[in-house]
């Protein structure tokens, strides 16, 4: 639970307003309710410990208020860098704050469908292990992703291998890990069900392969009952997303929406003699930043290990 201030006194007027001001700095206020903002975005932690938390978010938002006074002194808050940035960060807030309020009544899990994902996903459930490995990731430069892949099969010790690639200048990371089940890419985990301890699996990507030795595996079934509140959360925050993009798909469908310049249709863009460019497929509405980090780290996955992947 967050930890939130009330303001003190019933006193009305003036008296009622001072005590809704904790601080002020060069004589702008900091008020109680600003106060709580921050200490809502702090979580449980404030609560274990308020009074030092609320001297954290009071010190936070001094030195906040300071840094704008000097920003708009120095009038930063005229740049139109800064302005777009505000407007973009305005409209996000405003459609989190729409979507959040139009999801409010979207369906939970059913006791069936919890039942039946439970039922269908046994290697993160009833058959729920703990993996130790070794874990390797091979970049590929001096050999191909076709090379690293062939030899990595052919070798019974992951050892073996590293040899190989300190004999070929190959650069590659070797660390030992542990994690669960849940905690695995579902195209790996799907790979190592199937190993023994002792035995070597791989991965390809775009710039290599991600290889494992399994070392040790511990199972750690789940009940139903127990993983219930996981499995709940899980498909709640599906359903929330396909409603979100049902959503924006039937605001789309009623708005009015034209393509300018180079982003206009194949078809009007020849009609106004410039050149056609295709259409994207994917609404803009629905494109985020997260795509993009998505793909960015898709096209790293060696550098950064079984994450990446």
């Amino acid at each position: 639970m967050a930890l939130v201030l009330s303001s003190c006194g019933g006193h009305e007027g003036n008296d009622k307003n001072k005590t809704q001001v904790v601080a002020r700095v060069n004589g702008e206020e900091i008020t109680v309710h600003q106060l709580n903002q921050v200490l809502r975005t702090m979580g449980p932690a404030a609560a274990n410990n308020p009074a030092a938390a609320s001297k954290n978010a009071l010190e936070s938002l001094v030195n906040q208020t300071i840094g704008v006074q000097e920003a708009k002194k120095q009038k930063l808050d005229r740049e139109p860098a800064v302005l777009q940035a505000i407007e973009s960060s305005s409209q996000r807030m405003l459609l989190d704050a729409y979507l959040s309020k139009s999801l409010q009544k979207t369906a939970a899990p059913t006791p069936a469908e919890v039942q039946a994902y439970y039922t269908a996903h046994p290697e993160l459930f009833a058959n729920r292990r703990l993996y130790v490995f070794n874990q390797l990731a091979a970049k590929a430069g001096k050999e191909d992703v076709a090379s690293l892949s062939n030899k990595v099969a052919e070798v019974r010790k992951l050892e073996d291998y590293v040899s190989w690639l300190k004999e070929k200048g190959v650069e590659y990371n070797l660390a030992t890990d542990a994690k669960p089940s849940e905690q695995l890419p579902m195209p790996l985990l799907a790979n190592m069900q199937k190993l023994q301890p002792g035995d070597i699996g791989y991965l390809k990507a775009n710039d290599g392969i991600v290889a494992v030795e399994i070392l040790q595996t511990v199972q750690q079934p789940l009940s139903e009952a127990q993983a219930r509140p996981f499995i709940e959360r899980f498909l709640g925050r599906q359903k929330q997303m396909a409603a979100a993009q049902k959503l924006l798909t039937d605001l789309r469908s009623s708005a009015k929406i034209e393509y300018l310049g180079d982003y206009k249709p194949k078809q009007d863009a020849g009609k106004a003699g410039n050149t056609p460019q295709t259409e994207s497929k994917t609404p803009i509405a629905t494109q985020t930043p997260a795509a993009d980090k998505t793909q960015d780290q898709e096209n790293d996955s060696i550098s950064q290990g079984l994450k990446g992947l």
